[in-house]
């Protein structure tokens, strides 16, 4: 015997919330808001929170005129704020963080709600994949950094995130604090809080807003450096912090030699450009070790060399306080 339909009155319990924050998404929406609408029919019991975080662009009106959608709006709060606000108004068992820029597969819910009952695993998600025809600087930057396998991992990127409500509760949501940072900065309390964090690879989630230009990779590094001192303390440096701090070292060797080295100038410029390219050259290594794939390393340094620029930018806008003028 079938167990009736729920009435009306006693509707079926959310599943998941979906919470998503934007500002300034308009061009994405079109293509990404379908996706999880179809996704969220498929699973059923799923509720759609999008945060407007001070668009001018019309975001949260295009957003407000679709069923089945629920809009909340900020006044330019760091993301992390606008992802507990949405988390605050939550209902699901579980809650979804997805960036506007992405879209998902229509099994997305069911896969994500079947990999915590199997997993016992507090959070889980993965790596975001690269859309049709990316961009080189998209590719290469991709490639350094995708695994591409089910594993254990320390923290998990933000854009493709699940979490129980109650956990998130439980260790007080993402520090407001922090402009960048967030999600891995979560991870590690909920390391220490015992919850294991567990890549899936079945989450598919495809991300349309990657850096397709030097310049866009320049200003998304420098906004993502801001959050560094998140997971930075007395006892623990990250391996990116770290290397920031030797690539100053090599830079400020490098204009000694320039000014003041004991060789001719075109020798003081040749070992001024190699000590510049030390750290972002190491780097590269390490990442071609671990990914065990072809790369093009000439572009691999180059995006690198232009990663701890851009860090080194954010630790002296940090340091000026002017860090505020990039909220995202």
């Amino acid at each position: 015997m079938t167990n009736p339909a729920p009435s009306p009155s006693h509707p079926s319990p959310i599943r998941v919330t979906v919470v998503t924050p934007l500002r300034n998404a308009r061009h994405f929406l079109p293509v990404t808001v379908p996706t999880v609408l179809e996704a969220a029919r498929t699973s059923g019991n799923v509720e759609l929170i999008y945060v407007d975080n001070g668009s001018t662009d019309g975001s949260g009106d295009y957003l407000a005129s679709i069923p089945g959608i629920k809009v909340l709006r900020l006044d330019n709060e760091s993301i992390a704020a606008a992802r507990n606000y949405g988390a605050r108004h939550a209902r699901g068992e579980y809650i979804a963080f997805l960036d506007a820029d992405c879209s998902i597969q229509p099994g997305y819910f069911n896969d994500a709600l079947d990999v915590m009952r199997t997993s016992a695993a507090g959070a889980t998600g993965f790596e975001v994949q690269l859309p049709p025809a990316p961009h080189w600087v998209e590719e290469t930057w991709h490639n350094l950094h995708a695994v591409g396998s089910d594993r254990e991992v320390t923290w998990i990127n933000s854009a493709n995130f699940v979490i129980s409500r109650a956990v998130f509760e439980k260790i007080g949501g993402f520090r407001e604090d922090l402009l960048t940072g967030e999600d891995t900065e979560i991870g590690q309390r909920l390391m220490r809080a015992g919850y294991r964090l567990w890549a899936a690879s079945r989450l598919t989630v495809t991300h349309l807003g990657n850096p397709k230009s030097i310049r866009a990779f320049h200003r998304q590094k420098l906004w993502h450096g801001l959050g560094m001192f998140g997971t930075v303390s007395r006892h623990s440096l990250d391996k990116p912090t770290a290397m920031m701090i030797v690539h100053l070292l090599m830079t400020i060797t490098g204009v000694v030699v320039l000014v003041a080295g004991p060789v001719n100038f075109l020798w003081r410029v040749a070992i001024a450009i190699a000590l510049q390219l030390v750290v972002p050259f190491a780097t590269v290594a390490y990442r071609v070790s671990r990914a065990g794939r072809d790369m093009d390393v000439p572009r691999a340094v180059l995006l690198y060399w232009i990663y701890y620029w851009a860090r080194l930018e954010a630790l002296f806008l940090v340091l000026v306080g002017r860090d505020r003028n990039f909220v995202k």
